[in-house]
């Protein structure tokens, strides 16, 4: 198999539409570097079947945001309100995330990469965060892939990858209005289960 050695980012960065097509099937991608964007690209173009490399792109990301994250309360969380909830007369809770349904006491029961990315002008104001544009490795994604990516709140990792896999904005708009109604439906009867138990 032919190798090709890539030690620098902006070298990497000129070739990667090249790259990452069928051209490349059959070539191995090593580096030296010490640069973690070149590393992680690296590593996703030597991946050669494409619901893999798409899983590791996915984890990947979903892992430097959750390492960037931990042990910060960014969103200033006291007794389960948010810095936006916990103004005067406002009986939200659980932030953003109050309409998921895979949202639970002790967080996030999935992997939503679109939510990780997501902060309110609040937030965003007062923190620094990690956008889109900061890991590299997402230019390893197709521009509707990207679309996916930014725009798919409150799916699952699986639901997700399995969008990004088709690649299809057709399919996954109808893939997005079917799980919006799905959502809606079990987010209705888990809140009226809830107020009849409250009212018990």
């Amino acid at each position: 198999m032919k190798e090709i050695e890539i030690n620098n980012y902006s070298e990497l960065n000129k070739k990667l539409f090249l790259y990452k097509s069928i051209f490349y099937r059959k070539v191995k991608f090593v580096s030296n570097s010490d640069d973690e964007n070149v590393r992680s690209i690296i590593t996703a173009l030597n991946i050669k079947k494409r619901y893999k490399r798409l899983e590791y792109i996915y984890d990947y990301c979903c892992n430097t945001i959750d390492k960037f994250y931990a042990g910060k309360n960014i969103c200033g969380f006291l007794n389960g309100k948010c810095m936006l909830q916990q103004t005067p007369g406002c009986n939200l809770y659980d932030g953003c995330c109050r309409l998921c349904i895979h949202q639970e006491g002790k967080g996030c029961k999935t992997a939503n990469l679109s939510c990780k990315f997501f902060f309110c002008n609040q937030v965003k104001s007062k923190n620094e965060i990690i956008r889109y544009r900061d890991l590299k490795i997402l230019k390893m994604l197709s521009l509707r892939q990207s679309l996916m990516v930014k725009d798919n709140f409150f799916s699952t990792r699986e639901e997700i990858l399995m969008d990004l896999y088709y690649g299809s904005i057709i399919l996954f708009g109808v893939r997005m209005s079917l799980r919006v109604i799905r959502d809606f439906g079990i987010f209705g009867y888990k809140s009226a289960k809830r107020k009849r138990t409250e009212g018990d």
